[in-house]
């Protein structure tokens, strides 16, 4: 079996897969972790390497129009993405001067309701942040340091609102756990019961994170 594959030793005690939305491969594994072990291990791995790809090529072929810079998502809903000689979203179609005034549009127009959003639901949840964002990222959602800075990325308002809030939640629960240990997820759990559903249904929307 052949793959594109990249090999991460470190420190770890576990070995671990991960396929990225362009299916490329990355092995995390002990330092001491041979190259023919990983391979072996790959193997074992076959079919879920197998269904993730086969789950990654459906996500492009639904979204091939988006891919095509011919659509773009607002709030979950796949509206007319137009070159204009204005920047303005409307409730049918997203006008732009060019593609790379996508992040500027989108900021502007949304940054503001989707940071009280954030700021509601931490009320809601008695969890607090000293600060709310929103920025550009190439590979994450959001993100949330030790001093209980959180920022999101913008192309969350182009995602469904419960995927939103889920981000959120997520991320104003690691002002309490900065890891992703048992306890982190057993309190998201406590706001998001269904957090492993909204984990998978994300992921459908990775390659959103590599266009604009």
């Amino acid at each position: 079996m052949k793959f594109d594959v990249e090999i991460k030793r470190s420190r770890r005690r576990s070995v671990a897969i991960s396929v990225s939305h362009n299916n490329k491969i990355t092995v995390r594994c002990p330092l001491g972790f041979s190259e023919r072990r990983c391979y072996d291990f790959l193997n074992e791995k076959k079919d879920w390497i197998d269904k993730v790809i086969k789950a990654h090529a459906a996500v492009i072929n639904e979204n091939s129009d988006v891919l095509n810079y011919e659509k773009i998502y607002v709030f979950g809903k796949k509206v007319p993405l137009i070159i204009s000689d204005k920047n303005k979203i409307s409730d049918s179609a997203v006008y732009v001067r060019n593609r790379s005034c996508v992040k500027r549009t989108f900021i502007k127009h949304f940054a503001l309701q989707f940071i009280e959003k954030a700021v509601v639901i931490s009320k809601k949840t008695g969890l607090t942040a000293s600060d709310f964002s929103v920025r550009a990222y190439k590979s994450r959602w959001g993100c949330c340091d030790a001093k209980k800075r959180v920022a999101f990325n913008y192309l969350l308002f182009m995602l469904p609102e419960y995927l939103q809030e889920y981000v959120i939640v997520h991320e104003i629960c690691h002002t309490v756990y900065l890891n992703h240990s048992k306890k982190f997820w057993l309190l998201v759990s406590e706001f998001i019961p269904d957090y492993f559903d909204c984990r998978k249904q994300l992921k459908k929307y990775d390659f959103l994170t590599k266009l604009y």
